[in-house]
């Protein structure tokens, strides 16, 4: 028996959703290439925007495709930038844990249906606490591999904390002008 053919709307809906992804990757991943990777607030803030792209995948998206998603921007920041494997392995990290902090932070009403993570589904309070986690992930582990010891605690401590309120202030921005 034949497995049914895929209806015309679906492979439209399907094609115009990766086409959708693509389009914001390549932009953030440009994004951080020729713009954040140049700023460098007090030579401890660097924006990471593209980290943002991890929520907006949607709800049900697989593991796997989580983390394709993540070491492939990771590996796009890589290229475009000088920093060699750490942006892959920081964003691999962060991909790996975006669907239980998906989950954690979901709205109870929501139960298993689909949906995709974003101020209007969840509210601000918990999309913010959802986004907060995965950019200190990202930024704290960038950092440690960066540092590749503890031995200067203090600098690590500003690098992240700068780092993390800086893309986590334009992630809200652009969750604002997304949701409008």
């Amino acid at each position: 028996m034949l497995p049914p053919k895929p209806s015309p709307l679906n492979l439209y809906t399907l094609l115009h959703t990766y086409l959708h992804r693509l389009l914001c990757f390549a932009t953030l991943v440009l994004l951080q290439a020729l713009v954040f990777g140049h700023i460098h607030i007090a030579g401890c803030a660097i924006p990471m925007p593209y980290v943002y792209f991890l929520l907006l995948l949607p709800s049900d998206t697989s593991r796997s495709q989580y983390l394709l998603w993540g070491f492939t921007l990771g590996f796009a920041v890589d290229m475009c930038g000088i920093t060699p494997g750490m942006a892959s392995a920081s964003m691999t990290l962060t991909a790996l844990l975006t669907p239980y902090l998906v989950r954690i932070f979901s709205p109870s009403d929501k139960g298993d249906e689909a949906y995709l993570p974003s101020a209007k589904t969840m509210q601000w309070g918990p999309f913010l606490r959802c986004a907060f986690c995965l950019v200190l992930c990202h930024t704290f582990t960038f950092y440690l591999i960066e540092a590749f010891s503890l031995h200067n605690a203090w600098l690590l401590l500003v690098n992240t904390v700068g780092t993390t309120a800086l893309t986590l202030l334009l992630i809200a921005a652009a969750e604002r002008v997304r949701t409008r």
